[in-house]
């Protein structure tokens, strides 16, 4: 992802407003992927000042969905995976074996090397909340799962 990519979203948002635009990436999570859709809604009850929490994430969700977007600008259909139960329930799997501060260390380094943009955005939200270290997990959580699920769907395609 592009800073180009960050400002554009940080535009939509100021322009149109964190709820049209939490309206619009609300049904989409709800048509394309539920499951993401719940794990960031339980994040967001967890931490606190949920409909705050779930701006960041629905920010976050999508930065990922516009740097999807092919060279014309177009959205690409099913840009990013939807995450299957089964990709949810190994995620709980994984984090109870390694614990939960383990787990949002492995993701978030995987975010920084991978999306340092992303990761950027992130790290700000988080840090004008009241607990960074819990809003970065929910951060944790919704990268490992859609990165979980995309490596799930390759080798289901191969």
């Amino acid at each position: 992802m592009s800073e180009l990519t960050r400002e554009c979203v940080s535009r939509q948002f100021d322009e149109l407003g964190p709820e049209a635009c939490m309206g619009d990436i609300t049904d989409v999570l709800r048509r394309e992927n539920p499951e993401l859709l719940e794990m960031a809604r339980k994040c967001a009850a967890d931490i606190g000042d949920a409909p705050r929490i779930m701006v960041g994430f629905g920010m976050f969700y999508q930065l990922l969905i516009t740097a999807s977007a092919d060279a014309a600008g177009r959205p690409v259909m099913h840009a990013l995976p939807s995450v299957t139960a089964e990709t949810r329930d190994a995620l709980v799997r994984e984090i109870d074996e390694s614990g939960p501060d383990a787990f949002t260390i492995t993701a978030i380094g995987e975010l920084e090397r991978s999306n340092p943009e992303l990761m950027q955005m992130a790290h700000g939200f988080a840090s004008r909340q009241r607990d960074y270290g819990r809003v970065m997990q929910g951060f944790a959580l919704l990268y490992r799962s859609l990165d979980a699920q995309l490596a799930a769907d390759r080798t289901y395609l191969h």
